[in-house]
């Protein structure tokens, strides 16, 4: 085979692969505006807040115990739905920290971890 056909075909082949990785980051924005937790106390936001803190303590070899979700906001994407969390943890020195975590919409249940950051505590 030519090196010219070779090449042709190595370069379509990447321009593809790059067209199915932006067409599926597209699928994944945001299809409205973040919305306010309506019950910080609903199941599946203290159940989610929890599997933040297990994340968090697994990756840093911590031992931080939630002991409350004080507010919070979610945001639905097409494949997710993404929640902005503010939990208080059982540390004195800095207590607060905010949380993301994304929940599959459909399919087998599957969440991402996205971060956990210290905050400044709201009065």
């Amino acid at each position: 085979m030519r090196p010219q056909i070779l090449l042709l075909i190595t370069s379509l082949a990447v321009l593809l692969l790059s067209a199915i990785a932006a067409a599926d980051d597209a699928a994944d924005s945001p299809v409205g505006p973040p919305e306010p937790i309506k019950d910080v106390h609903d199941p599946q936001v203290q159940f989610l807040a929890q599997v933040a803190v297990n994340s968090y303590n697994l990756e840093h070899r911590r031992y931080l115990i939630l002991k409350e979700v004080v507010g919070g906001e979610t945001q639905e994407t097409r494949k997710f739905i993404n929640y902005l969390l503010h939990i208080v943890v059982n540390q004195t020195s800095s207590p607060c920290y905010r949380t993301m975590i994304r929940d599959r919409k459909k399919g087998p249940r599957y969440r991402e971890f996205e971060f956990f950051e210290s905050e400044i505590c709201q009065a």
